[in-house]
């Protein structure tokens, strides 16, 4: 999905304290290896601060920013990757309560993608009605849960963090313009986050932790071989569609975001690919952060906003992978300097 017509008007983010990964080691909680080549730094754990309060909160500062009533809004998009709170109850509803409207408001479960499909759907919802103006992208985790280890679940260098994201899409010109975004899909290799664990009953039902490392290291046991070649053509994809969409290469590229990970998963997967440096990266914004799901990419461009390092004219690609599997991008052109910002 490509245009010109549509704009990031504001950013909200929040953030709790982070927990350093050298206190995880020195409690036991991590083994000093697994962070030595990433060089990360620690994550941000909120505690008993449900993630939709989270989401409450960095979609008041995203309207404070640019002082807008949340009525404004014509779509709610709440994307999340981990339980929100009670089963059969929907997060987004608990934040149009708090923030006001009569919005439409829908909760997606796509995993880490989630901020791309939300942005597809959002664009799509737009210049489908002429009479809505903005829409509000939210995510939000608090993964802080009997169910999951935070510091092992994922293995390869990524540690697993808490926050939350909101983006206001828009109609009336912003700071930055959505030039493209879209998803490929991967179907072939839907089993590695599944793998060697039943379907039913459904894990969390039960009592199941999750475990991410453990799932994929059975999937890469059985059905490992057809992985990489599967995602190289998926990258490719992705790469001619953003391309031939924007007429931009990599070398209009001034940063890419990716999942919060290791720098060496970064050096490793992603940038042979693209022939960017890692200095071109947000992978150091992460450090302290930790993966936050679907927030990562988000949160990045508002640090790089807020410390002066993009500027109008600059081009931001938001590259993320999610279970399906799904490979997803987005790129956008700075075109002013936030008003928060000055």
């Amino acid at each position: 999905m490509q245009g010109q017509d549509l704009y990031v008007r504001s950013l909200g983010v929040h953030l709790p304290e982070p927990v350093s990964t050298a206190q995880a080691v020195a409690e036991g909680r991590l083994d000093a290896e697994d962070v030595a080549d990433g060089e990360l730094t620690g994550v941000r754990v909120a505690g008993d601060v449900p993630a939709p309060e989270l989401a409450v909160r960095a979609a008041r500062q995203l309207f404070e920013r640019i002082g807008a009533d949340p009525s404004v809004v014509d779509l709610i998009l709440y994307a999340s990757v981990w339980h929100q709170g009670p089963d059969g109850w929907g997060p987004q509803s608990y934040v149009q309560r708090h923030l006001g409207g009569e919005a439409l408001a829908v909760e997606l479960r796509h995993g880490c993608t989630g901020v791309f499909s939300g942005l597809q759907l959002a664009a799509g919802f737009l210049r489908g009605n002429p009479r809505s103006s903005d829409a509000l992208l939210l995510g939000a985790e608090n993964f802080g849960t009997p169910l999951i280890d935070r510091w092992r679940a994922t293995g390869g260098g990524m540690l697993v963090g808490d926050g939350a994201s909101a983006l206001l899409l828009g109609k009336e010109p912003g700071f930055a313009r959505l030039l493209w975004v879209d998803c490929v899909a991967v179907p072939e290799l839907e089993a590695m986050h599944r793998s060697g664990e039943p379907m039913f009953p459904p894990g969390a039902t039960i009592g199941r932790r999750l475990d991410f490392s453990e799932r994929n290291q059975h999937f890469l046991k059985h059905e490992g071989e057809q992985m990489r070649p599967l995602l190289m053509k998926a990258h490719q994809d992705l790469y001619d569609r953003w391309t031939a969409a924007t007429g931009l290469g990599v070398e209009d590229v001034t940063f890419l975001s990716y999942m919060n990970t290791s720098r060496t998963t970064i050096e490793k997967r992603l940038l042979p690919l693209l022939g960017l440096p890692a200095e071109r990266t947000t992978w150091e914004v992460g450090r302290d952060i930790g993966h936050l799901g679907v927030s990562d990419q988000l949160v990045a461009l508002d640090r790089l906003l807020c410390d002066g390092r993009l500027k109008p004219g600059d081009h931001y690609l938001m590259y993320g992978l999610g279970p399906g599997m799904t490979v997803a991008g987005a790129m956008f052109e700075i075109t002013g300097v936030p008003s928060w910002t000055r």
